[in-house]
Protein backbone atom coordinates (compact mmCIF):
# COMPACT_ATOMS: atom_id res chain seq x y z
CA UNK A 1 0.00 0.00 0.00
CA UNK A 2 1.60 3.85 -1.23
CA UNK A 3 0.30 6.39 1.32
CA UNK A 4 3.57 8.84 1.63
CA UNK A 5 5.20 9.93 -1.78
CA UNK A 6 8.15 12.32 -2.15
CA UNK A 7 8.68 14.32 -5.10
CA UNK A 8 11.81 15.63 -6.11
CA UNK A 9 13.40 17.88 -8.89
CA UNK A 10 17.14 18.44 -8.72
CA UNK A 11 18.92 21.14 -10.23
CA UNK A 12 21.54 20.97 -13.13
CA UNK A 13 24.85 20.15 -11.93
CA UNK A 14 25.71 23.90 -13.54
CA UNK A 15 24.43 27.28 -12.95
CA UNK A 16 22.67 28.98 -15.52
CA UNK A 17 20.62 32.48 -15.90
CA UNK A 18 17.74 31.25 -13.49
CA UNK A 19 20.01 29.99 -10.55
CA UNK A 20 19.76 33.53 -8.91
CA UNK A 21 15.72 33.44 -9.43
CA UNK A 22 13.55 31.33 -6.93
CA UNK A 23 11.33 29.69 -9.26
CA UNK A 24 9.99 26.40 -8.69
CA UNK A 25 9.33 24.68 -12.08
CA UNK A 26 5.42 24.18 -12.79
CA UNK A 27 4.77 20.50 -13.73
CA UNK A 28 5.98 18.62 -10.63
CA UNK A 29 4.21 20.80 -7.74
CA UNK A 30 1.19 19.86 -10.09
CA UNK A 31 2.35 16.23 -10.10
CA UNK A 32 2.78 16.42 -6.43
CA UNK A 33 -0.97 18.23 -6.47
CA UNK A 34 -2.69 15.64 -8.13
CA UNK A 35 -1.65 12.86 -5.87
CA UNK A 36 -2.58 14.85 -3.22
CA UNK A 37 -5.57 15.16 -3.98
CA UNK A 38 -6.34 11.33 -4.29
CA UNK A 39 -5.20 11.19 -0.68
CA UNK A 40 -1.54 10.49 -0.55
CA UNK A 41 0.19 12.32 1.59
CA UNK A 42 2.95 14.30 -0.26
CA UNK A 43 6.11 16.01 0.05
CA UNK A 44 7.66 18.12 -2.87
CA UNK A 45 11.26 18.77 -3.02
CA UNK A 46 12.46 21.92 -5.22
CA UNK A 47 16.81 21.46 -4.84
CA UNK A 48 17.28 25.22 -5.12
CA UNK A 49 14.52 26.01 -2.55
CA UNK A 50 15.22 23.09 -0.14
CA UNK A 51 17.66 20.09 -0.90
CA UNK A 52 15.58 16.73 -0.63
CA UNK A 53 15.55 15.38 2.80
CA UNK A 54 16.81 11.24 3.05
CA UNK A 55 14.54 10.90 6.15
CA UNK A 56 11.50 11.81 4.00
CA UNK A 57 12.76 9.39 1.44
CA UNK A 58 13.29 6.95 3.77
CA UNK A 59 9.55 7.04 4.95
CA UNK A 60 8.02 6.56 1.60
CA UNK A 61 6.49 4.50 0.25
CA UNK A 62 7.35 5.65 -3.47
CA UNK A 63 9.46 8.51 -4.65
CA UNK A 64 8.82 10.50 -8.18
CA UNK A 65 11.78 12.13 -10.20
CA UNK A 66 11.66 15.14 -12.58
CA UNK A 67 14.47 16.31 -14.72
CA UNK A 68 15.72 17.87 -17.38
CA UNK A 69 19.42 17.09 -19.01
CA UNK A 70 21.44 18.73 -16.58
CA UNK A 71 20.12 16.97 -13.67
CA UNK A 72 19.79 13.53 -14.92
CA UNK A 73 23.45 12.33 -13.33
CA UNK A 74 22.05 13.55 -9.79
CA UNK A 75 18.62 11.98 -10.34
CA UNK A 76 20.65 8.82 -11.56
CA UNK A 77 23.07 8.90 -8.44
CA UNK A 78 20.08 9.78 -5.62
CA UNK A 79 17.51 7.04 -7.28
CA UNK A 80 20.50 4.31 -7.25
CA UNK A 81 21.09 4.80 -3.26
CA UNK A 82 17.26 4.61 -3.03
CA UNK A 83 17.23 1.68 -5.09
CA UNK A 84 20.46 -0.05 -3.35
CA UNK A 85 19.56 1.02 0.19
CA UNK A 86 15.87 1.08 0.42
CA UNK A 87 14.11 -0.83 -2.16
CA UNK A 88 11.44 2.17 -2.68
CA UNK A 89 9.79 2.28 -6.01
CA UNK A 90 11.25 5.35 -8.02
CA UNK A 91 8.99 7.00 -11.18
CA UNK A 92 11.06 9.49 -13.16
CA UNK A 93 9.43 11.37 -15.38
CA UNK A 94 9.86 14.92 -17.70
CA UNK A 95 11.62 15.70 -20.81
CA UNK A 96 14.94 13.30 -20.51
CA UNK A 97 12.78 10.68 -19.20
CA UNK A 98 10.49 11.20 -22.39
CA UNK A 99 13.15 11.51 -24.66
CA UNK A 100 15.89 8.70 -22.97
CA UNK A 101 13.81 5.87 -20.89
CA UNK A 102 16.65 3.43 -21.66
CA UNK A 103 19.30 5.06 -20.09
CA UNK A 104 16.39 6.15 -17.01
CA UNK A 105 15.79 2.64 -16.26
CA UNK A 106 19.14 1.71 -15.62
CA UNK A 107 18.32 3.53 -12.64
CA UNK A 108 14.66 3.95 -12.23
CA UNK A 109 11.69 1.52 -11.92
CA UNK A 110 8.96 3.82 -14.26
CA UNK A 111 9.71 6.09 -16.74
CA UNK A 112 6.29 8.38 -17.09
CA UNK A 113 5.91 10.00 -20.63
CA UNK A 114 5.43 13.11 -21.82
CA UNK A 115 2.37 14.83 -19.54
CA UNK A 116 1.86 12.79 -16.78
CA UNK A 117 -1.10 13.69 -15.31
CA UNK A 118 -2.93 11.03 -15.52
CA UNK A 119 -0.25 8.73 -16.06
CA UNK A 120 1.19 8.92 -12.66
CA UNK A 121 -1.81 8.99 -10.61
CA UNK A 122 -3.26 5.36 -12.55
CA UNK A 123 0.32 4.29 -12.14
CA UNK A 124 0.44 5.03 -8.00
CA UNK A 125 -2.98 3.37 -7.33
CA UNK A 126 -1.70 0.44 -9.61
CA UNK A 127 1.25 0.08 -8.23
CA UNK A 128 -0.60 0.58 -4.68
CA UNK A 129 -3.05 -2.09 -5.66
CA UNK A 130 -0.39 -4.70 -6.61
CA UNK A 131 -1.51 -4.64 -10.46
CA UNK A 132 0.02 -5.37 -13.68
CA UNK A 133 1.59 -1.82 -14.71
CA UNK A 134 1.38 -3.13 -18.13
CA UNK A 135 -2.38 -2.10 -18.33
CA UNK A 136 -1.38 1.64 -17.11
CA UNK A 137 -0.67 3.69 -20.59
CA UNK A 138 2.43 5.86 -21.53
CA UNK A 139 4.87 4.43 -19.25
CA UNK A 140 7.98 2.17 -19.32
CA UNK A 141 9.47 -0.70 -17.10
CA UNK A 142 11.91 -3.66 -17.51
CA UNK A 143 10.17 -6.36 -18.41
CA UNK A 144 13.60 -9.03 -17.73
CA UNK A 145 16.47 -7.15 -19.77
CA UNK A 146 14.09 -5.64 -22.67
CA UNK A 147 12.10 -2.10 -22.22
CA UNK A 148 7.80 -2.44 -22.12
CA UNK A 149 6.74 0.93 -23.52
CA UNK A 150 2.92 0.39 -23.38
CA UNK A 151 0.74 2.24 -25.45
CA UNK A 152 0.63 6.35 -25.82
CA UNK A 153 -1.92 8.70 -23.89
CA UNK A 154 -3.03 11.49 -25.15
CA UNK A 155 -2.61 14.42 -22.52
CA UNK A 156 -5.77 15.64 -21.04
CA UNK A 157 -8.33 18.20 -22.43
CA UNK A 158 -8.80 20.05 -19.31
CA UNK A 159 -6.23 20.62 -16.96
CA UNK A 160 -7.81 23.26 -14.86
CA UNK A 161 -5.85 22.16 -11.37
CA UNK A 162 -3.43 24.72 -9.82
CA UNK A 163 -0.33 23.44 -8.19
CA UNK A 164 -0.33 23.76 -4.61
CA UNK A 165 2.99 25.58 -3.62
CA UNK A 166 2.29 24.84 0.34
CA UNK A 167 3.54 21.26 -0.70
CA UNK A 168 7.06 22.44 -1.62
CA UNK A 169 9.20 22.18 1.53
CA UNK A 170 10.51 25.28 2.39
CA UNK A 171 9.36 28.04 -0.56
CA UNK A 172 7.16 30.71 1.26
CA UNK A 173 7.32 34.43 0.10
CA UNK A 174 10.74 35.64 0.32
CA UNK A 175 10.97 39.45 2.37
CA UNK A 176 13.24 41.77 1.15
CA UNK A 177 15.69 40.57 3.90
CA UNK A 178 15.99 36.74 2.41
CA UNK A 179 16.64 38.39 -0.93
CA UNK A 180 19.53 40.30 0.52
CA UNK A 181 20.82 37.31 2.61
CA UNK A 182 20.29 34.86 -0.18
CA UNK A 183 20.98 37.08 -3.25
CA UNK A 184 18.38 35.83 -5.00
CA UNK A 185 15.05 36.84 -6.17
CA UNK A 186 11.51 35.44 -6.20
CA UNK A 187 9.97 34.70 -9.77
CA UNK A 188 6.21 32.29 -10.06
CA UNK A 189 5.32 30.07 -12.50
CA UNK A 190 1.79 29.32 -13.71
CA UNK A 191 0.36 27.83 -17.55
CA UNK A 192 -3.00 28.86 -19.38
CA UNK A 193 -2.31 26.90 -22.22
CA UNK A 194 -0.51 23.76 -23.49
CA UNK A 195 1.83 22.93 -26.84
CA UNK A 196 2.05 24.70 -29.68
CA UNK A 197 0.65 25.05 -33.20
CA UNK A 198 4.55 25.68 -34.78
CA UNK A 199 6.82 22.86 -35.57
CA UNK A 200 9.89 24.21 -35.26
CA UNK A 201 12.62 21.46 -36.18
CA UNK A 202 14.93 21.89 -33.00
CA UNK A 203 11.54 22.36 -30.53
CA UNK A 204 10.57 19.48 -28.25
CA UNK A 205 7.16 21.08 -27.54
CA UNK A 206 4.68 18.48 -29.85
CA UNK A 207 6.46 15.12 -28.56
CA UNK A 208 6.32 16.52 -24.71
CA UNK A 209 2.25 18.07 -25.93
CA UNK A 210 1.49 15.41 -28.65
CA UNK A 211 -2.39 16.24 -27.92
CA UNK A 212 -2.21 19.34 -29.60
CA UNK A 213 -2.75 23.24 -27.96
CA UNK A 214 -5.23 23.76 -25.49
CA UNK A 215 -6.65 26.40 -23.35
CA UNK A 216 -6.94 25.88 -19.48
CA UNK A 217 -10.11 27.26 -18.20
CA UNK A 218 -9.94 31.20 -17.68
CA UNK A 219 -11.60 31.49 -14.25
CA UNK A 220 -8.97 28.80 -12.97
CA UNK A 221 -6.33 30.97 -14.15
CA UNK A 222 -7.59 33.54 -12.12
CA UNK A 223 -8.11 31.55 -9.30
CA UNK A 224 -4.46 30.50 -9.40
CA UNK A 225 -2.98 33.27 -9.42
CA UNK A 226 -5.28 34.88 -6.64
CA UNK A 227 -3.88 32.10 -4.75
CA UNK A 228 -0.21 32.66 -5.47
CA UNK A 229 -0.30 35.96 -4.92
CA UNK A 230 0.71 35.40 -1.22
CA UNK A 231 3.88 34.39 -2.36
CA UNK A 232 4.74 37.10 -4.68
CA UNK A 233 4.18 39.91 -7.52
CA UNK A 234 6.66 38.40 -10.41
CA UNK A 235 5.24 35.88 -12.41
CA UNK A 236 6.17 34.44 -15.52
CA UNK A 237 3.27 32.18 -17.52
CA UNK A 238 5.33 29.27 -18.87
CA UNK A 239 2.89 28.69 -21.85
CA UNK A 240 5.19 28.12 -24.78
CA UNK A 241 3.20 30.91 -26.55
CA UNK A 242 0.77 32.64 -24.34
CA UNK A 243 -1.16 35.24 -27.49
CA UNK A 244 -1.36 31.53 -29.31
CA UNK A 245 -5.09 31.99 -29.32
CA UNK A 246 -5.33 35.80 -29.58
CA UNK A 247 -9.46 36.40 -28.51
CA UNK A 248 -9.05 34.16 -25.37
CA UNK A 249 -5.94 35.27 -24.51
CA UNK A 250 -7.72 38.94 -24.52
CA UNK A 251 -10.43 37.68 -22.55
CA UNK A 252 -8.07 36.30 -19.71
CA UNK A 253 -6.16 39.80 -19.76
CA UNK A 254 -9.15 41.47 -18.83
CA UNK A 255 -10.10 39.10 -16.64
CA UNK A 256 -6.68 40.40 -14.97
CA UNK A 257 -7.26 43.84 -15.35
CA UNK A 258 -10.37 43.24 -13.40
CA UNK A 259 -9.15 41.31 -10.42
CA UNK A 260 -6.87 43.97 -9.73
CA UNK A 261 -3.91 40.94 -8.71
CA UNK A 262 -0.75 44.14 -9.01
CA UNK A 263 1.28 40.84 -10.79
CA UNK A 264 4.33 41.45 -13.00
CA UNK A 265 4.41 38.97 -15.72
CA UNK A 266 6.96 37.63 -18.28
CA UNK A 267 5.28 35.93 -20.86
CA UNK A 268 6.37 33.85 -24.50
CA UNK A 269 4.65 35.37 -28.02
CA UNK A 270 5.73 35.10 -31.11
CA UNK A 271 6.29 37.92 -33.40
CA UNK A 272 2.75 38.16 -34.55
CA UNK A 273 1.77 40.06 -31.65
CA UNK A 274 2.99 42.94 -33.14
CA UNK A 275 0.41 43.32 -35.50
CA UNK A 276 -2.43 43.25 -32.53
CA UNK A 277 -2.27 46.47 -31.08
CA UNK A 278 -4.82 46.18 -28.72
CA UNK A 279 -3.26 42.75 -27.42
CA UNK A 280 -0.52 44.84 -26.56
CA UNK A 281 -2.51 47.51 -24.71
CA UNK A 282 -4.39 44.74 -23.00
CA UNK A 283 -0.77 42.93 -22.24
CA UNK A 284 0.66 46.30 -20.86
CA UNK A 285 -2.45 47.30 -18.49
CA UNK A 286 -2.65 43.06 -17.16
CA UNK A 287 1.09 43.81 -15.83
CA UNK A 288 2.68 42.49 -18.70
CA UNK A 289 6.38 43.91 -18.21
CA UNK A 290 8.60 41.33 -20.19
CA UNK A 291 8.34 39.37 -23.15
CA UNK A 292 10.24 36.45 -24.50
CA UNK A 293 10.35 36.08 -28.42
CA UNK A 294 12.24 33.05 -29.85
CA UNK A 295 14.21 34.78 -32.65
CA UNK A 296 16.27 32.23 -33.20
CA UNK A 297 18.39 33.61 -36.02
CA UNK A 298 18.78 37.07 -38.53
CA UNK A 299 19.91 34.44 -41.37
CA UNK A 300 16.73 33.40 -44.13
CA UNK A 301 17.89 30.11 -44.72
CA UNK A 302 18.61 29.27 -40.89
CA UNK A 303 15.03 30.68 -40.45
CA UNK A 304 13.72 28.42 -43.10
CA UNK A 305 15.41 24.80 -41.61
CA UNK A 306 14.40 25.70 -38.69
CA UNK A 307 10.84 26.06 -40.05
CA UNK A 308 10.32 29.08 -38.02
CA UNK A 309 7.90 30.59 -40.13
CA UNK A 310 9.18 34.13 -39.41
CA UNK A 311 11.61 36.40 -41.55
CA UNK A 312 14.18 39.17 -40.22
CA UNK A 313 11.74 42.02 -41.24
CA UNK A 314 8.85 40.43 -38.99
CA UNK A 315 11.79 40.28 -36.25
CA UNK A 316 12.58 44.05 -36.50
CA UNK A 317 9.16 44.71 -36.74
CA UNK A 318 7.72 42.94 -33.61
CA UNK A 319 10.92 44.35 -31.68
CA UNK A 320 10.27 48.14 -32.63
CA UNK A 321 6.63 48.03 -31.59
CA UNK A 322 6.94 46.28 -28.44
CA UNK A 323 9.19 48.98 -27.44
CA UNK A 324 7.12 51.48 -28.50
CA UNK A 325 4.62 50.03 -25.91
CA UNK A 326 7.29 50.31 -23.08
CA UNK A 327 8.06 46.30 -23.40
CA UNK A 328 11.32 44.44 -22.49
CA UNK A 329 12.25 42.32 -24.72
CA UNK A 330 14.14 38.95 -24.16
CA UNK A 331 15.25 37.37 -27.34
CA UNK A 332 16.68 33.83 -27.68
CA UNK A 333 18.68 32.51 -30.64
CA UNK A 334 19.37 29.14 -31.37
CA UNK A 335 23.28 28.62 -32.94
CA UNK A 336 24.74 26.06 -34.47
CA UNK A 337 23.30 24.91 -37.82
CA UNK A 338 24.93 24.35 -40.85
CA UNK A 339 23.77 27.14 -42.51
CA UNK A 340 25.87 29.38 -39.77
CA UNK A 341 29.08 31.06 -39.84
CA UNK A 342 31.18 32.84 -37.41
CA UNK A 343 30.65 36.11 -39.13
CA UNK A 344 26.63 35.84 -39.42
CA UNK A 345 27.06 34.53 -35.06
CA UNK A 346 28.78 37.66 -34.74
CA UNK A 347 26.55 39.52 -36.80
CA UNK A 348 23.38 38.48 -34.16
CA UNK A 349 25.40 39.93 -31.47
CA UNK A 350 25.45 43.20 -32.96
CA UNK A 351 21.81 43.18 -34.21
CA UNK A 352 21.07 42.49 -30.69
CA UNK A 353 23.20 45.21 -29.45
CA UNK A 354 21.50 47.78 -32.41
CA UNK A 355 17.87 46.82 -31.71
CA UNK A 356 18.86 47.52 -27.78
CA UNK A 357 17.37 44.22 -26.54
CA UNK A 358 17.13 43.89 -22.61
CA UNK A 359 18.52 40.20 -22.67
CA UNK A 360 19.21 37.50 -24.71
CA UNK A 361 20.11 34.13 -24.55
CA UNK A 362 22.63 31.95 -27.38
CA UNK A 363 21.92 28.54 -27.08
CA UNK A 364 24.04 25.89 -28.96
CA UNK A 365 21.92 23.30 -30.96
CA UNK A 366 20.83 20.66 -28.73
CA UNK A 367 20.31 18.04 -31.60
CA UNK A 368 19.86 14.55 -29.77
CA UNK A 369 16.29 14.04 -28.94
CA UNK A 370 15.25 11.31 -30.87
CA UNK A 371 11.54 12.37 -32.57
CA UNK A 372 9.15 9.68 -33.13
CA UNK A 373 7.92 12.57 -36.25
CA UNK A 374 11.03 12.40 -37.49
CA UNK A 375 11.78 7.95 -37.48
CA UNK A 376 13.17 8.40 -34.01
CA UNK A 377 16.15 9.98 -35.77
CA UNK A 378 18.01 12.82 -34.41
CA UNK A 379 18.54 16.13 -36.26
CA UNK A 380 22.20 16.04 -35.68
CA UNK A 381 23.75 12.44 -37.02
CA UNK A 382 25.09 10.69 -33.95
CA UNK A 383 28.48 10.95 -35.30
CA UNK A 384 28.22 14.79 -35.36
CA UNK A 385 27.24 14.31 -31.86
CA UNK A 386 29.69 15.46 -28.80
CA UNK A 387 28.69 14.29 -25.42
CA UNK A 388 30.94 14.88 -22.92
CA UNK A 389 28.11 13.76 -19.49
CA UNK A 390 24.42 15.01 -18.71
CA UNK A 391 26.23 17.47 -17.27
CA UNK A 392 27.03 19.30 -20.03
CA UNK A 393 23.64 19.00 -21.86
CA UNK A 394 21.90 21.62 -20.10
CA UNK A 395 21.49 23.81 -23.66
CA UNK A 396 24.70 26.14 -22.65
CA UNK A 397 27.58 23.83 -24.00
CA UNK A 398 28.48 23.08 -27.68
CA UNK A 399 27.59 19.21 -28.27
CA UNK A 400 27.51 18.40 -32.03
CA UNK A 401 30.10 19.45 -34.39
CA UNK A 402 28.90 22.74 -36.76
CA UNK A 403 29.83 22.75 -40.37
CA UNK A 404 31.28 26.25 -40.94
CA UNK A 405 32.96 26.23 -37.81
CA UNK A 406 34.79 23.59 -35.03
CA UNK A 407 32.81 23.78 -31.72
CA UNK A 408 35.26 25.55 -29.40
CA UNK A 409 35.24 28.66 -31.81
CA UNK A 410 31.42 28.58 -31.18
CA UNK A 411 31.75 27.96 -27.82
CA UNK A 412 34.12 30.62 -27.39
CA UNK A 413 31.37 32.96 -29.61
CA UNK A 414 29.09 32.53 -27.10
CA UNK A 415 30.77 33.06 -24.27
CA UNK A 416 32.38 36.26 -26.06
CA UNK A 417 28.76 37.07 -27.06
CA UNK A 418 27.44 37.14 -23.18
CA UNK A 419 30.66 39.35 -21.77
CA UNK A 420 29.78 41.82 -24.32
CA UNK A 421 26.07 42.26 -23.93
CA UNK A 422 25.89 41.47 -19.88
CA UNK A 423 29.59 43.69 -19.52
CA UNK A 424 29.87 47.00 -17.87
CA UNK A 425 29.77 48.91 -21.10
CA UNK A 426 26.45 47.96 -22.09
CA UNK A 427 24.77 48.47 -18.63
CA UNK A 428 26.29 52.46 -18.56
CA UNK A 429 24.63 53.03 -22.16
CA UNK A 430 21.67 51.72 -21.05
CA UNK A 431 22.15 54.29 -18.14
CA UNK A 432 22.96 57.11 -20.78
CA UNK A 433 19.74 55.72 -22.54
CA UNK A 434 17.54 56.54 -20.11
CA UNK A 435 16.43 52.76 -20.44
CA UNK A 436 16.75 52.54 -16.17
CA UNK A 437 14.57 49.09 -16.25
CA UNK A 438 17.22 47.59 -19.55
CA UNK A 439 20.08 48.96 -17.40
CA UNK A 440 18.63 46.70 -14.21
CA UNK A 441 18.21 43.71 -16.15
CA UNK A 442 21.54 43.67 -17.71
CA UNK A 443 23.16 44.11 -14.21
CA UNK A 444 21.42 41.47 -12.70
CA UNK A 445 22.13 39.11 -15.49
CA UNK A 446 25.95 40.44 -15.98
CA UNK A 447 26.25 39.17 -11.83
CA UNK A 448 24.68 35.93 -12.90
CA UNK A 449 26.84 35.51 -15.69
CA UNK A 450 29.53 35.22 -13.96
CA UNK A 451 28.87 31.84 -12.13
CA UNK A 452 27.90 30.71 -15.54
CA UNK A 453 30.54 31.42 -17.33
CA UNK A 454 33.59 29.53 -15.34
CA UNK A 455 31.92 26.02 -16.84
CA UNK A 456 31.78 27.05 -20.10
CA UNK A 457 35.27 28.51 -20.12
CA UNK A 458 36.67 25.31 -18.64
CA UNK A 459 34.57 23.51 -21.64
CA UNK A 460 36.32 24.91 -24.01
CA UNK A 461 39.96 22.90 -23.65
CA UNK A 462 37.61 19.65 -23.77
CA UNK A 463 36.28 21.09 -27.17
CA UNK A 464 39.55 22.03 -28.68
CA UNK A 465 41.12 18.45 -27.77
CA UNK A 466 38.25 16.55 -29.26
CA UNK A 467 37.83 18.35 -32.73
CA UNK A 468 41.96 18.48 -33.51
CA UNK A 469 42.30 17.59 -37.20
CA UNK A 470 39.07 17.55 -38.22
CA UNK A 471 38.41 20.94 -39.72
CA UNK A 472 39.96 22.72 -42.57
CA UNK A 473 42.07 26.16 -42.31
CA UNK A 474 38.52 28.13 -43.44
CA UNK A 475 36.57 26.46 -40.24
CA UNK A 476 35.05 23.60 -42.56
CA UNK A 477 34.09 20.36 -40.50
CA UNK A 478 35.73 17.28 -42.70
CA UNK A 479 32.93 14.73 -42.67
CA UNK A 480 35.32 11.92 -43.99
CA UNK A 481 38.06 12.51 -40.89
CA UNK A 482 35.09 12.63 -38.65
CA UNK A 483 33.52 9.49 -39.66
CA UNK A 484 36.64 7.97 -39.76
CA UNK A 485 37.49 8.47 -36.42
CA UNK A 486 33.98 8.06 -34.90
CA UNK A 487 33.74 4.43 -36.80
CA UNK A 488 37.02 3.65 -34.94
CA UNK A 489 36.67 5.35 -31.48
CA UNK A 490 32.74 6.47 -30.56
CA UNK A 491 33.64 7.28 -27.04
CA UNK A 492 33.03 11.36 -27.20
CA UNK A 493 29.68 10.28 -29.41
CA UNK A 494 25.96 10.83 -28.19
CA UNK A 495 24.39 7.08 -28.51
CA UNK A 496 21.27 7.49 -26.22
CA UNK A 497 19.27 8.32 -29.77
CA UNK A 498 20.69 5.38 -30.68
CA UNK A 499 19.44 3.04 -27.91
CA UNK A 500 16.30 4.54 -27.94
CA UNK A 501 15.15 3.51 -31.80
CA UNK A 502 17.04 -0.06 -30.92
CA UNK A 503 14.40 -0.74 -28.55
CA UNK A 504 11.94 0.26 -30.73
CA UNK A 505 12.85 -2.57 -32.48
CA UNK A 506 14.12 0.03 -35.55
CA UNK A 507 17.12 -0.58 -37.97
CA UNK A 508 20.17 -0.03 -35.30
CA UNK A 509 21.28 3.92 -36.26
CA UNK A 510 25.29 3.96 -37.20
CA UNK A 511 24.90 6.26 -39.34
CA UNK A 512 21.59 7.85 -38.93
CA UNK A 513 20.72 9.45 -42.75
CA UNK A 514 18.90 13.27 -42.03
CA UNK A 515 15.10 13.50 -42.97
CA UNK A 516 13.60 16.36 -44.38
CA UNK A 517 12.88 17.68 -40.72
CA UNK A 518 16.86 17.94 -40.30
CA UNK A 519 18.89 20.45 -39.79
CA UNK A 520 21.77 19.30 -40.81
CA UNK A 521 22.95 18.66 -44.10
CA UNK A 522 23.01 14.85 -46.08
CA UNK A 523 26.21 12.73 -44.59
CA UNK A 524 28.47 12.23 -47.38
CA UNK A 525 28.45 8.75 -49.55
CA UNK A 526 25.15 7.60 -47.92
CA UNK A 527 21.67 6.82 -49.04
CA UNK A 528 19.72 9.41 -48.72
CA UNK A 529 16.29 7.46 -48.91
CA UNK A 530 14.78 7.25 -45.49
CA UNK A 531 15.27 3.62 -43.23
CA UNK A 532 11.65 1.70 -43.95
CA UNK A 533 11.91 0.07 -41.19
CA UNK A 534 11.53 3.92 -39.33
CA UNK A 535 8.32 4.27 -41.33
CA UNK A 536 6.71 1.19 -40.19
CA UNK A 537 7.09 0.76 -36.92
CA UNK A 538 4.63 1.62 -34.48
CA UNK A 539 5.96 2.43 -30.89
Amino acid sequence: MIRKIVCIQMNGEFPDFTHRLVMPDYGLPLIGTLLAKEGYDVRVFIEHVQPPSWEAIRQSDLVCFSTLNGGADKVYKLAGRIRAELGIPTVLGGTHASYYPEAALEHCDYVVFGEGDETIVELVATLSAKGDPADVRGIAFRDGKRTHRTPTRRGPERFDTAPDFSLIQGYRQMTTLDMLRQRRRPLLTAQASRGCQFKCTFCIVNTMFPTGYRKRDIESVIADLRDKRRYGSNLMFVDNDFTMKRKATKQLLRRIIEEKLGYKFVVFARTEIARDKELLDLMREAGVTCVYQGYESIRADTLESYEKHQTLAQIETAISTLHAHGFQILGSFVVGADTDTLDSLRDTVEFVRRQNLTYAYFFPIWGHYPEQMNGYRTIVPWYRSIFHSWKYSDGNFVTHYPLHMSPSRLQQLVIDAYDKLYGPAEIVRAVRQNALPSARGKFLHWYSWHRVRKAMVEYVPFLQEVERDLYDDDGTLREEALLQRVTADSRWSFREGNRTAEALGLTPLELPVPRSRNITCVPPKLDPRPNPAADSVEP
